[in-house]
């Protein structure tokens, strides 16, 4: 079970210190995660970033938003203006799909 650290004001989230340079998706969201739970950004656990613990809820929270609702779509249709809105929950989706593309770094690659 994680329990959420509710110290963290939600408009202070998105200003958590994880690199949005060279990440997945998936890891970013993860990295979020574990950082509102008051872990430092780099922390390890058993070898491994801690931050790899919260993948599963990070996978979650990335699928819960792959089917884009009306206001999303319609909000993607009005900025590209020539696309159907089939094609934007089409190019969404598969937006979503890569997001959750996780690479394990590879050994000797410096932490983010």
């Amino acid at each position: 079970m994680i329990v959420r650290n509710t110290e963290i004001p939600p408009y202070q989230v998105d200003v958590l210190c994880y690199s949005r340079v060279m990440t997945s998706g998936l890891e970013r969201v993860a990295r979020a995660l574990c950082e509102l739970d008051a872990n430092p950004p780099n922390a390890r656990m058993d070898g491994k970033s801690l931050w790899e613990d919260y993948l599963p809820e990070a996978q979650a929270a990335i699928m819960a938003l792959r089917e884009p609702d009306m206001t999303m779509i319609s909000a993607a249709a009005l900025e590209a203006g020539h696309v159907s809105k089939d094609e934007v929950g089409r190019i969404y989706r598969a937006m979503i799909d890569a997001a959750m593309i996780h690479q394990v770094p590879t050994a000797g690659k410096a932490e983010r």
